[in-house]
């Protein structure tokens, strides 16, 4: 939420200009919903492999499972 606020701020103070040139910059860096689809499944599937004791050793991204038992109560 903060962040949102302090980016309307910064874009509120540039001057339209710069707005256009950061606007074209981001513009290259947008993805079609089925790419974004794409890469949550990928990232889905590494996380099950990361915490696959099989698959593990060759996951991109390692995993360790944890299980939380409770809420911390602040005990």
């Amino acid at each position: 939420m903060i962040a949102a606020q302090l980016l309307a701020y910064y874009f509120t103070e540039l001057k339209d200009d710069q707005v256009k040139k950061i606007d074209k910059y981001l513009y290259s860096m947008r993805f079609s919903d089925e790419t974004l689809v794409d890469i949550m499944q990928r990232f889905r599937r590494e996380l099950a492999k990361g915490l696959g004791r099989d698959t593990n050793p060759t996951a991109a991204l390692k995993m360790l499972p944890t299980f939380v038992r409770s809420i911390p109560d602040g005990s």
